[in-house]
């Protein structure tokens, strides 16, 4: 296993978050890469303060953008199991003990293990799907675990050696925001793995409070999904695009209308 964290100018949260970390049995992890977007503060003297042989940096030379640092992690990963974890949401104290557990388990084919977003009364049940459409449904029929968990990056667990052939899909469409997932539709579309949806969750949701993440920018990128050369009917294609994008194109409009006197940069 290997444990990947995109970030950028957000000292404080990286630390939380490799801290939750070290609490924790390393024992099983082959290396935890920090991939930093050219931040402003120096990350190498942060990192030093851990001494451990464990952490991996790499610095882009220069800023490349939130959405295609997210992908990035992809590059650098020489293990087979991956776990993308952003660098302000928490990893709870047991969450690598849990991914071993699930990893032991985990059939050949297993591309994805999908951890839960929700607390312990999730009502999220656990369930192995080998189609595109099974994903669809899992989504489309429990709803009240619809809300952003789908697109919530800290939750996956991919098996890289599984998706290498369709991993050229997440830097495609890195501008959809969710690039990282995007694989895992492809492959499940040609029927070429499966995915592990487990109860168990491994962090604490942590809102988005800073630079970076934007309501318009997030839902016009999941937009961009509809253009997914996927062999679904037209009814599922309607269901995809529903769980995908909970967000409405008129509650986008809503939002930019709302905000344009402080981002004169859109236009309509």
């Amino acid at each position: 296993l290997s444990i990947a964290i995109p970030t950028y100018n957000r000292r404080k949260q990286l630390q939380n978050q490799l801290n939750s970390l070290f609490k924790q049995d390393l024992s099983k992890v082959e290396d935890i890469i920090v991939i930093d977007n050219h931040s402003n503060y120096n990350i190498k003297e942060l990192l030093d303060t851990y001494n451990s042989k464990k952490i991996r940096l790499i610095i882009n030379p220069i800023n490349i953008g939130m959405s295609t640092n997210l992908q990035s992690p992809f590059l650098y990963c020489k293990t087979k199991w991956l776990w993308l974890l952003s660098d302000d949401d928490e990893a709870l104290d047991n969450s690598i003990e849990k991914i071993n557990q699930k990893i032991e388990k985990a059939t050949n084919n297993t591309g994805l293990i999908k951890f839960s977003l929700l607390n312990k009364n999730s009502t999220q049940s656990s369930k192995k799907i080998n189609k595109l459409t099974e994903f669809i449904d899992y989504y489309h029929n429990e709803k009240p675990i619809r809300k952003g968990e789908i697109i919530f990056m800290s939750t996956n667990v991919f098996n890289v050696n599984v998706l290498k052939d369709y991993l050229i899909y997440s830097f495609s469409y890195s501008y959809s925001y969710v690039g990282f997932i995007v694989p895992v539709f492809m492959a499940l579309d040609d029927e070429k793995i499966s995915a592990d949806f487990v109860s168990d969750q491994i962090v604490e949701y942590i809102p988005p409070r800073d630079e970076g993440y934007r309501l318009d920018d997030v839902g016009i990128g999941l937009s961009i999904l509809s253009h997914l050369n996927l062999k679904l009917k037209r009814s599922y294609l309607k269901k995809f695009m529903e769980i995908m994008t909970p967000i409405s194109y008129f509650q986008i409009f809503k939002f930019l209308l709302n905000n344009s006197d402080q981002n004169n940069s859109k236009t309509f």
